[in-house]
């Protein structure tokens, strides 16, 4: 797992709070149902301030799996 996964693990694993959850870049909203809009931000939120970048409102909304995430991260 290269680093920014494992970065986007750990925040998924806080967000979510579930400690053993593992995600790949198939990892989808569809996949956990805590995974909502709510979380959505939360996870943007933390992934912008682990990255450093900022996202717009309309990649935001683009997002729903975490091969969206490392494609816009």
């Amino acid at each position: 797992m290269n680093d920014k996964l494992s970065t986007i693990q750990r925040i998924f694993r806080d967000v979510l709070d579930e400690p053993d959850l593992d995600v790949d870049e198939s990892f989808s909203m569809q996949d956990h149902e805590d995974w909502d809009s709510v979380a959505t931000v939360q996870i943007v939120l933390a992934i912008e301030e682990s990255f450093g970048k900022r996202l717009s409102t309309d990649e935001v909304a683009e997002i729903s799996s975490v091969a969206d995430i490392l494609r816009l991260f």
